[in-house]
């Protein structure tokens, strides 16, 4: 068997320079791109409608709104805690036991922790952080 007999046999060639020149590898290849660029297409517009914004629409005009996230400061046995306005601080110990829960009513909030001596974690939302009471 020739060489051009098998190809003809395995790639169904009937023009023995078609493998040689590239066409079909240049036909194969711009498939393969398409379908990778239609792939991206779909993954854009499957995760951009997903990703979360803040943005606000106001009168045609997009505005980038920024959000807030709390903090938590520590100093001796107060906790001030800032931009947590209706969430609620959750005090933990090491083990994984529920020390006490805070309300936080204000946009700024001091609390005065009666802990005994010890690590503990706070958090606030999705902030948290890890203490230690002397």
């Amino acid at each position: 068997m020739s060489k051009y007999n098998f190809l003809n046999k395995k790639f169904g060639r009937t023009k023995k320079n078609d493998y040689f020149c590239g066409v079909i590898t240049k036909q194969r290849f711009m498939k393969k791109r398409n379908l990778l660029i239609l792939a991206c297409i779909a993954l854009l517009a499957v995760a951009a409608p997903m990703k979360a914004s803040n943005m606000v629409m106001e009168m045609g005009v997009a505005e980038q709104v920024e959000e807030l996230t709390p903090a938590i400061n520590v100093e001796g046995n107060m906790v001030n805690v800032q931009n947590a306005a209706g969430m609620t601080l959750e005090i933990v110990s090491l083990t994984g036991r529920a020390v006490a829960n805070y309300k936080i009513e204000g946009p700024a909030q001091r609390i005065e922790l009666n802990l005994p001596k010890g690590c503990y974690i706070l958090k606030v939302g999705k902030v948290v952080r890890k203490v230690t009471v002397r």
